[in-house]
C-alpha cells in the first residue's frame, strides 16, 4: 500500500507540473457540455417539443382572430400579436430574418367573409346563391426557411385543426339555431324535442376520446422530464474522463524513453505497483472532471437558460459508475503507453479511438438515431456502458440492479486492459 501511495504521489507531482495538460484535460469537456447542450436545447425547440414563437397580424380585428389565437395556444405555441399598424412586409421579414419561426395573417373582413359562408351553407334557396362568391376565407402562413420538415409539417397540421374546428363550431351554432326553428313549430312530442340546454357548439368542446401518456416511475413521482442537460453532462463528462488515457500513455512513454522506467523496474517494485500509482492518481483527475462538469450544469447552465442538472436519489450508484468509467480510461491509457512506442503514436491512436468510441457510443448522436448497424456495433464501445448506465440512473430512474451489466462490462474491460498492459509490461522489460 505504501508503495501505491508513493508511485501514486510521484505521478500527481508530474501531473501538477504539466499544467497545460490539466487545462486542456478541464476546459475542453467544460466548453463542449456547454455547447452542446445549447445546441440541443435550441433543435429540441425547432423539432417542436419545446414552445415555437408564432407571430399574429390580424388585420381584421374581428371575433376570428381572437378564435383562431384561443386554439392555438391551446398547442404548443408561444402567440405574439401585431397591431394593424403592420403589414405584410414586416412580417415575412420578421420570419425570414429568424426572429419568428412561424407568421401567420389573417386578412381584412375575414370575419364577415367567413360568416357570410357559413351562412351560405344553410339556405334553402338555391337560387339565393346564384351569382355569389364561394369559396373559404384563407389566412396565410410563413415559415422561417431553416425550420425543419418535420416541425413545419406539424405546425400546418395544427393550424389546420385549428381553423377546422372553428369552422365547425360555427358550421354546429346555426344548424343548432336551424334545428330548434324548425321543431318548434312542428306538432313533435315533448320527449323528441331538444333538451332546453342542448347547445351543439359546446358538444363539440366535450371530448369523448383522448390521449394519457404514461410517465415511468420517475415522471410519476414527479420527476423533471427528459431535457439535453440530463444527457449530456455525463455524456462528455466520460468523454473528458476517457481523454485522460492520452497523458497517461504520453507519460509512460516519456518514463520508458528517458529510461526511468527501467530504473523503477530495477527496484523492488511490482508493475502493477507502478501501473496502481498511475490510475490512482488519474482516478482522482476524472472525478474532479466529473465534479466540475456536474457543477457546471447544476449552477451555470440554470444561469444561462437551460434546466439544471440533478442527480436525486441515485448518488451511490452514480458514484460507482464514476469509479468504474475511471478505471476503465486509466486502464486503457496505461495500455496504450505500454503499446505504442512514441507519443505522436500515442496520442494519434489514443485520439483516434476515443473519438471513434464517443460516435458509435451514443456520446455525440442517440445511438436511437444511428443506422442499425450502427446501433449494434455500439455495444462495442466502453463509453456506451457508462452512458447507458447514467440513463437508467438519470432519466429512466432506475436503481442499481439494472445497470450491473454495463458495469460489468466496464470492469471486465479494465481487467484486460490492466492485463495486456502487465504481459507488455514483462516484455518490454526482458528485452532490456
Amino acid at each position: 500500500m505504501l508503495k501505491i501511495m508513493a508511485a501514486t504521489t510521484k505521478e500527481l507531482l508530474l501531473l501538477l507540473r504539466d499544467r497545460a495538460g490539466l487545462l486542456v484535460l478541464f476546459l475542453m469537456p467544460a466548453i463542449l457540455v456547454v455547447v452542446i447542450t445549447l445546441v440541443q436545447e435550441n433543435v429540441m425547440e425547432l423539432t417542436g417539443q419545446k414552445k415555437t414563437r408564432v407571430v399574429l397580424l390580424d388585420l381584421d380585428q374581428g371575433d376570428l382572430g381572437q378564435s383562431l389565437e384561443k386554439q392555438l395556444e391551446k398547442g404548443n405555441l408561444l402567440i405574439e400579436q401585431w397591431d394593424g399598424k403592420k403589414n405584410e412586409a414586416d412580417i415575412r421579414a420578421a420570419v425570414k430574418a429568424g426572429d419568428y419561426q412561424i407568421g401567420i395573417i389573417l386578412p381584412r373582413d375575414a370575419s364577415a367573409h367567413f360568416k357570410q359562408e357559413t351562412a351560405r351553407l344553410f339556405r334553402q334557396n338555391k337560387e339565393e346563391m346564384t351569382g355569389q362568391t364561394a369559396g373559404p376565407t384563407f389566412v396565410q402562413v410563413f415559415f422561417d426557411p431553416l425550420i425543419m420538415a418535420g416541425l413545419r409539417s406539424g405546425i400546418n397540421a395544427q393550424l389546420q385543426m385549428a381553423l377546422t374546428t372553428i369552422a365547425m363550431q360555427a358550421k354546429l351554432t346555426i344548424l343548432d339555431r336551424r334545428l330548434k326553428e324548425a321543431m318548434s313549430g312542428l306538432p313533435v312530442p315533448q320527449e323528441f324535442m331538444p333538451l332546453p340546454g342542448l347547445n351543439l357548439p359546446e358538444l363539440l368542446e366535450q371530448p369523448l376520446l383522448s390521449l394519457k401518456e404514461i410517465h415511468g416511475p420517475r415522471q410519476a413521482a414527479g420527476g423533471a422530464p427528459y431535457n439535453p442537460v440530463q444527457q449530456n453532462v455525463p455524456a462528455w463528462a466520460l468523454f473528458g474522463m476517457f481523454f485522460t488515457a492520452i497523458p497517461i500513455a504520453g507519460a509512460i512513454i516519456q518514463e520508458r524513453n528517458s529510461g526511468i522506467w527501467t530504473r523503477l523496474r530495477a527496484l523492488p517494485v511490482s508493475p502493477l505497483v507502478l501501473f496502481g500509482g498511475k490510475a490512482t492518481a488519474y482516478m482522482g483527475v476524472c472525478l474532479c472532471q466529473f465534479l466540475l462538469i456536474a457543477l457546471i450544469g447544476a449552477y451555470l447552465f440554470p444561469c444561462i437558460g437551460l434546466p439544471a442538472f440533478t442527480i436525486s436519489a441515485q448518488l451511490p450508484a452514480v458514484l460507482l459508475t464514476v469509479l468504474l468509467a475511471s478505471l476503465a480510461a486509466c486502464s486503457y491509457g496505461i495500455f496504450l503507453g505500454m503499446a505504442c512506442n512514441s507519443y505522436e503514436q500515442a496520442s494519434t491512436v489514443g485520439a483516434t479511438s476515443v473519438v471513434t468510441a464517443a460516435a458509435i457510443g451514443g456520446i455525440m448522436v442517440p445511438v436511437y438515431a444511428m443506422p442499425h448497424a450502427m446501433q449494434r456495433l455500439s455495444i462495442i464501445s466502453p463509453l456506451n456502458w457508462g452512458l447507458s448506465a447514467f440513463q437508467d440512473l438519470l432519466l429512466r430512474g432506475n436503481s442499481l440492479p439494472a445497470i450491473l451489466d454495463d458495469l460489468g462490462r466496464l470492469l471486465l474491460f479494465f481487467a484486460l486492459t490492466a492485463l495486456f498492459a502487465w504481459k507488455l509490461a514483462g516484455t518490454r522489460h526482458s528485452r532490456f
